[in-house]
């Protein structure tokens, strides 16, 4: 299969996920996964539509979610991305989510200062700033949260100093 196919594929994949047809979307990203198994964008694309399936069909609530065999398993797509490319800014957004999901905060915030860490020395193109956003959204749902906020609205002035925002 040529890298366009490989493309073409995984974009299939992921409007069978968004369109609710999560096995069809599984079967193909499992047989991409096969054929590379160190395709961050596959496993990336995994983890989130195993993510969304979960919440999708689940209230979301924490116990629940800590009993899902797809949500843990989506866990697992992220930590492979991260042994695969340590350096993973998407990586840890979606640990930090996932962790933040599972009401894990300090875990979450953990991923989110790493993301932070590595996005001031990344170069600055379209994903960097996408990136940034993404982990802004993510940090200032976390300043609400009491016993984190202190940490976090210090994450979140990290983070708005990187991308130029003033308050």
């Amino acid at each position: 299969m040529t890298a366009t196919d490989h493309i073409n594929r995984r974009a299939e994949a992921w409007e069978l996920g968004a369109q609710g047809y999560y096995d069809a979307a599984f079967e193909i990203l499992e047989g991409l996964l096969k054929e590379v198994p160190a395709d961050v964008a596959s496993l990336r694309m995994k983890g989130n539509l195993l993510e969304l399936k979960t919440l999708e069909v689940m209230e979301h609530s924490r116990k629940r979610l800590t009993s899902s065999a797809d949500y843990l398993a989506a866990r697992d797509c992220y930590k492979k991305i991260l042994d695969i490319d340590p350096r993973n800014v998407r990586a840890h957004i979606d640990l930090g989510d996932h962790y933040k999901n599972l009401d894990a905060n300090d875990r979450a915030l953990e991923h989110y200062k790493q993301a932070i860490d590595l996005l001031q020395n990344a170069s600055r193109d379209n994903d960097w700033n996408e990136d940034c956003e993404e982990l802004l959204k993510a940090i200032s749902l976390l300043t609400k949260h009491e016993r984190l906020a202190a940490e976090a609205a210090l994450l979140e002035k990290r983070c708005k100093a990187l991308i130029g925002v003033v308050d």
